[in-house]
C-alpha cells in the first residue's frame, strides 16, 4: 500500500522529468503530466480531481488533497530553484563520479531525496532514504538503489548535527 508522502514523491520524481526532458513545460504542466500518467487522459479532469485519484482511496479527502498538491509543487520547486546547492552537495559524495556520468533517473532521484534532507527539516531523513531506494528499485534496479543509498547516507552522516 502506497503512502500519501510515497505517491507525492513518485509524482515529483515524474514531474522531474517531464521538465528535464521538455524544456518547454512549465512546473504545473509537468505536475499536470504526472498525475495524470497512471489515469485516462481527461483534459476536463482538475489538477485536483487528479490528485484525488492518484492517491489510496482511504487517503483522498479534500484536506489531505490540497495538503499533497501543495507538498508535491513545493518539491518540484525547492529541486529546481536549489539546483546549485543540490547538485554541489551531490558532487562532494560521489566517489569516482560525476553527475554527467549518473543516469537520469539516478540524479533525478538523488536530487529528489537530497532536496528534502537538506531543506524539509520536519521530514524523517530515514524515510526520505528508504523511499528514494525504493523508488529507484521501482524506476531502476538493485543497483541503482544501492548507489543512491551510499551517496544519501553521506550526505546525511556531513549534515548531522
Amino acid at each position: 500500500m502506497s503512502t500519501v508522502r510515497r505517491v507525492i514523491r513518485e509524482k515529483a520524481f515524474q514531474s522531474l522529468f517531464q521538465l528535464s526532458t521538455h524544456d518547454e513545460l512549465t512546473i504545473d504542466q509537468a505536475i499536470r503530466l504526472a498525475l495524470e500518467s497512471d489515469l485516462d487522459f481527461n483534459d476536463e479532469r482538475t489538477i485536483e480531481e487528479a490528485m484525488k485519484a492518484a492517491l489510496p482511496d482511504e487517503k483522498n479527502t479534500q484536506q489531505i488533497v490540497t495538503d499533497a498538491l501543495h507538498y508535491l509543487r513545493k518539491l518540484v520547486v525547492g529541486v529546481r530553484e536549489n539546483n546549485a546547492v543540490i547538485d554541489e552537495t551531490i558532487t562532494r559524495h560521489l566517489k569516482n563520479w560525476s553527475l554527467n556520468r549518473l543516469e537520469r533517473t539516478n540524479l533525478l532521484l538523488l536530487r529528489l531525496a537530497a532536496y528534502e534532507l537538506l531543506f524539509e527539516d520536519e521530514t524523517d531523513k530515514r524515510i526520505v532514504m528508504n523511499e528514494a531506494i525504493e523508488m529507484a528499485k521501482t524506476f531502476n534496479d538493485e543497483k541503482a538503489s544501492k548507489f543512491i543509498n551510499g551517496v544519501l547516507q553521506s550526505i546525511v552522516d556531513e549534515n548531522k548535527v
